[in-house]
């Protein structure tokens, strides 16, 4: 040991030392979940111990590959940063930091930021990352000669191999069944998992690859409007919306009133099975409006080839984008786009600026385009946690009590669910407003509404809140979403035709056509019923 304390240089000795304390204060989220995947009542204490053991030397082996005279201090300390802010959002949250997270946290807006700040996660940051910042940046490393560094170097990168394969053998065997089968306990180690996100993420962001239309591919080039049962234009509304779990509509069979509007109104279907296709707003927004389906999906493809609304532009249709939450995520990037985030536009803020807000002054932008179909995208704030109390006005707080902290582990159930299910309400009756508007053109328009929500929603169940889980094994309340339309007699589809399709198990796959089929668009690149408003007649013969 004493050979080792002397060939090893300080540097190499503080990683050691931070590998430990990574292990030691960041992975009791990894250590929870481990620990219920292999309980220590059945006999797994040695193998738990083995675990800890490879994962102090596989931090020593990252950290000795990173560091160097120049560049120790930086990665230790931008480890303990981001071991910290991981450990406090995996313990309070139950989420991974993995690259979809990390593209949610690029394009957050400073609202949402704020959202999530606490005192808890001030003092974690205090506590976990400024402090050892602080010792880290006055420890004296007395750097040695190039040679006896590059020495240390390489006998710390064998060591922590040599330790790493000392912990493996004897537990070859449960080791397999851990990498096998336990793949998303591996996601809550901390700073490792995040690090590898990190490098996976910034190697393929695309944030400044957006190209005009005639440098994008046209996967629909045959596409063509044609008007069969009347000589009227469209009006349609598209509402995308924010963490609408299909379980707690009443429309689905949930036991609460949360639908008390559009359970009354003729023409709503509730499709009941629709799943998402990421689960998050950075993924599930550009993927509905690509043509691509999710297993193709990727986020290269919203800047390599033209979405929906592209395709309506290009065949003159009026499109435009009212935004109450983070952004398009890049999908109105060609079309016309109006942030309703700040009272400069929205006239209903109180304090923050509700949904509702951006149905005022859409009759304007139909004047300004009477000779033309029209397609209103409304991307609304919806249920967006974890502060569910702020996204409704006082008269929807029905249920109570509701949890009023965005540290929802310090929350009952009741009070999470309470706030959650208020939310409901609010989307409910800006639905139904938005129904009421769009109800007034119906002489003179083809009038439809198609309303999807891009996720849904963990409420604590298995000590999972938000949304955002890798999708291979996310919980299904997170893709299993919430869809309505509404079609009354002037609708390009007959609500006693598409009511027969609301059990049936659609995807946001189905939406790109199904926005087409609402503008009348004929493709080759859509089936009969690759839309949700196919009807099961034309099919069958």
């Amino acid at each position: 040991m004493k050979i080792l304390t002397r060939l090893i240089t300080p540097q190499y000795r503080l990683i050691w030392l931070c590998a430990v304390l990574f292990s030691a204060l960041f992975n009791f989220a990894f250590f929870k979940h481990f620990i219920k995947a292999f309980p220590l009542s059945q006999g797994n204490t040695a193998f738990v111990i083995s675990v800890a053991i490879f994962l102090v030397a596989a931090h020593a082996l990252v950290f000795s590959l990173l560091g160097g005279r120049l560049f120790t201090k930086i990665v230790l300390i931008l480890g303990f940063f981001i071991g910290a802010s991981a450990a406090y959002f995996s313990w309070t949250y139950g989420v991974v930091i993995d690259t979809t997270m990390l593209q949610n946290m690029w394009q957050t807006d400073t609202a949402e930021a704020f959202g999530l700040l606490s005192i808890k996660l001030v003092l974690v940051m205090l506590i976990g990352a400024v402090l050892p910042a602080y010792l880290i940046g006055k420890t004296s490393l007395n750097y040695q000669s190039i040679w006896l560094e590059i020495r240390a170097k390489a006998l710390s990168i064998v060591l922590a191999l040599f330790i790493i394969v000392l912990a493996l053998l004897p537990f070859s065997a449960n080791y397999a069944s851990f990498f096998r089968e336990y793949k998303s306990v591996r996601f809550y180690s901390a700073p490792l998992f995040p690090i590898y996100s990190f490098s996976k993420f910034f190697k393929t962001a695309h944030k400044d690859l957006l190209k005009p239309a005639e440098q994008m591919i046209n996967v629909v080039p045959d596409a063509k409007i044609e008007h069969k049962n009347s000589n009227k234009h469209s009006l349609i509304v598209l509402i995308v919306g924010e963490t609408g779990r299909a379980d707690h509509f009443s429309l689905n069979g949930y036991h609460r009133p949360t639908n008390p509007q559009l359970s009354q109104r003729k023409g709503v279907i509730s499709f009941s099975h629709m799943t998402s296709c990421g689960t998050s707003t950075a993924v599930s927004v550009p993927c509905m409006f690509s043509s691509d389906p999710r297993r193709d999906f990727d986020s290269k493809s919203i800047y390599n080839k033209l979405n929906v609304l592209d395709t309506l532009k290009e065949n003159n249709v009026a499109v435009l984008w009212r935004d109450n939450n983070s952004s398009s995520k890049g999908v109105a990037e060609r079309v016309e786009y109006q942030s309703y985030k700040s009272s400069d536009l929205n006239t209903i803020c109180n304090p923050e600026c509700r949904d509702t807000g951006m149905l005022v002054g859409l009759d304007d932008y139909v004047k300004q385009h009477a000779k033309q179909d029209i397609v209103v995208v409304l991307h609304s704030m919806g249920s967006h946690g974890p502060e569910y109390y702020k996204r409704y006005p006082e008269k929807f707080a029905q249920f109570a009590p509701v949890c009023k902290s965005n540290q929802l582990d310090k929350c009952s159930s009741e009070q999470i669910i309470n706030a959650y299910d208020n939310t409901i309400l609010f989307t409910d009756h800006f639905i139904d407003q938005s129904i009421d508007w769009l109800d007034t053109y119906s002489g003179q328009y083809e009038t439809a509404l198609l309303y999807i929500s891009d996720h849904g929603e963990s409420l604590g169940e298995d000590d999972i809140y938000l949304h955002g889980m890798p999708y291979a094994f996310a919980p299904e309340v997170q893709k299993h979403v919430a869809a309505i339309a509404w079609l009354n007699d002037s609708s390009p589809f007959k609500y006693q035709d598409v009511v027969k399709n609301k059990d049936l198990p659609f995807s946001q796959d189905n939406f790109y056509c199904s926005v087409l089929s609402l503008l009348e668009v004929n493709t080759h690149h859509c089936s009969h019923n690759d839309s949700i408003f196919f009807t099961q007649e034309n099919t069958q013969k």
